[in-house]
């Protein structure tokens, strides 16, 4: 049986743990001093072995490229979502790791949705991907990464038309979707913050980015609303192919996943595979039952 450490322990980190069995987790590293008995500071990370896999559930805005080089000799899987930087850190992953196995940006999106572009793609003239309503985990950390954010939650919602919009040939997603985000913050900060949010790069910029400002006690509540929904819509000459996933807790669904490509690390890893991998560096075999087919 396989053993984990889990790397951060936001939302994911603690949906992975409720999948594992005890007797699997080893370590839980934050950089925060959490209460938990399995808790281990972030900078002794490479200090112990004692588990198989470390499963980074850190924030995707900066944490997961910070700690990149202390992770260089561990076998890893994580949900990596800014998609517009995944090729220069895989580029960056394959430099470092010589001997250990990377898997990256396992989450649904990227992660099945990517499989589904690439699949139902195939012979399309346009591949557009929309997404919500629902929380974004990576738009959320990246709000409260801002210095004078208490606390932060972003929903992705598709314009009302976002699917007769596609069918038109759009596939820009700043074009189909609005995002709505609700921040905490001192009063002085709003401005600041405000220009901070509606100017980040490949995260809010360009969008229609509704920011409301509320108290932390409302942040929590809309935090509960977990769910979320994304679908890929390609089209061609002759057809037309929607995949969509809806789920009812983000978190736990992206630990799912990543806990399925953990599971198949040791064979990769015993067929030769090194460096970084995404999804579409992995064959389908090595995650489904021969009975799908």
């Amino acid at each position: 049986m396989l053993k984990f450490a889990i790397v951060g322990y936001g939302n994911v980190g603690k949906s992975v743990e409720k999948l594992l069995d005890k007797t699997q987790i080893k370590a839980i590293y934050s950089r925060r001093n959490i209460d938990h008995p399995l808790y281990r500071p972030m900078k002794e990370i490479g200090k112990r072995r004692d588990f198989d896999v470390a499963l980074l559930t850190l924030g995707s805005y900066s944490d997961i490229e910070r700690y990149a080089d202390i992770f260089a000799e561990l076998d890893t899987v994580d949900s990596f979502d800014s998609h517009a930087k995944i090729a220069d850190y895989k580029a960056r992953l394959n430099a470092l790791k010589k001997d250990s196995l990377a898997i990256v940006s396992t989450g649904w999106d990227p992660g099945l949705l990517s499989i589904a572009r690439a699949t139902f793609g195939i012979g399309a003239s346009s591949v557009a991907t929309i997404w919500g309503e629902g929380v974004s985990q990576g738009h959320s950390n990246a709000l409260r990464a801002i210095d004078g954010v208490l606390d932060a939650v972003q929903f992705t919602v598709p314009k009302k038309d976002a699917l007769e919009r596609v069918r038109r040939g759009e596939t820009e997603g700043k074009n189909l979707h609005d995002r709505i985000c609700y921040v905490a913050c001192v009063e002085s900060d709003k401005e600041k913050i405000a220009q901070k949010i509606t100017n980040m790069p490949n995260y809010f910029e360009g969008y229609n980015t509704v920011i409301r400002f509320v108290t932390p006690q409302e942040v929590r509540q809309q935090k509960k609303r977990a769910y979320h929904r994304g679908q890929v819509v390609c089209a061609g000459d002759g057809f037309e192919a929607i995949c969509s996933v809806t789920m009812t807790n983000n978190a736990d669904y992206t630990a799912k996943i990543m806990l399925a490509y953990a599971n198949a690390l040791p064979q990769l890893k015993k067929d030769g595979f090194r460096g970084a991998l995404d999804v579409l560096d992995i064959p389908l075999r090595y995650l489904a039952p021969h009975t799908v087919l």
